[in-house]
Formats: structure tokens, sequence, C-alpha cells
């Protein structure tokens, strides 16, 4: 995979996997990801810290997908990663991976404390979700959901937390 891309670039690949993922039937998930905690501006060692914790995590991304996955990075300390032909339950299976890998790396915080991320995983089939950019929002939410929760944790987004069964 090497190094992630520009977030212009991941969304740019995202959107034609949701249409290649919708032409042909396939699933397709994304999880959106951020270290958790506060970002340090304006502190040298900070900001060398912060450095290096992105940098294990997207060495870690890369050894733990597929060379077709894509990994890229949004907003500030964000990072999106796009699997073509997953589902729901694989992108779980994926996201745990990483977060407990990514647990074991070791790093520290100002504050002593271990570094963690927190997980947001949404997955689409070909005709449940009609935009790219819905299935994002929806790993955002995810994601949001397991920061608030504490962090270090994976959250999904289940379209039946969202939307009354009409049947019931």
């Amino acid at each position: 995979m090497g190094a992630p891309f520009s977030q212009a670039q991941i969304l740019h690949l995202m959107k034609a996997e949701f249409g290649r993922a919708r032409r042909l039937g396939h699933a397709l998930a994304c999880i959106v990801l951020r270290i958790d905690g506060p970002t340090v501006l304006g502190d040298p060692a900070a900001v060398e810290s912060r450095a290096r914790v992105r940098d294990g995590l997207a060495r870690l991304v890369d050894e733990r997908t597929r060379d077709y996955d894509h990994l890229g990075l949004i907003g500030e300390d964000g990072y999106l990663l796009v699997l073509p032909h997953t589902d729901l339950d694989g992108a779980m299976v994926v996201a745990e991976r990483i977060r407990r890998d990514f647990a074991r790396l070791s790093h520290r915080g100002a504050d002593d404390r271990p570094v963690t991320a927190s997980f947001g995983v949404a997955a689409t089939a070909a005709s449940d979700t009609l935009f790219f950019d819905t299935l994002l929002a929806q790993a955002e939410h995810a994601r949001d959901r397991a920061a608030t929760a504490g962090g270090d944790r994976i959250e999904a987004f289940r379209r039946e937390q969202f939307v009354a069964d009409p049947g019931s």
C-alpha cells in the first residue's frame, strides 16, 4: 500500500470503488479511525511524537491489509481505510486487528498514558446506499460514538439503529 494517500486522493479512490461496487454488486466497507486524545499544536516535542505515532499507525495498517485496500488521511488526525469486496463483518475483523496491534505498539502520550485510536466502520451492499459520501458519514458517525464512549474501541454503523423497521 505504501504511504497514505492525501484527502483528495482517498476520497477520489473511495468514490471510484463505490461506483464499482454498485455496478458489479460487490460489498464495500470503510473504516474511519482517529488517534485518541487532544492534538497539541505548537509544542515541537508533541508534534514529533504525534508524527511517530501516525507513521507507526500507517505502517501497521499497511502490514494488516490487502494490496488493493486504500488508506488515506482525512482531517487533522484521521484516516480513511477503503476495503473493496468487504462486508461489515469482515471490516470489523480488520478494524479489531488494527486496534489491538496499534495498542501493542506502546506509544505514550504526554501524560504517559498509552496512545489509542477510535474506529468507525460502515459497509454497503450494492443497493442500500446511494452515495459514497453517505457511507463515509456513517463511518464518521460510528467513529464519533467510539471516541465519545472513551476511545480505544470500534463502533459499527448499523442501518437498523437509525431506520425504523416498516414491519414493526
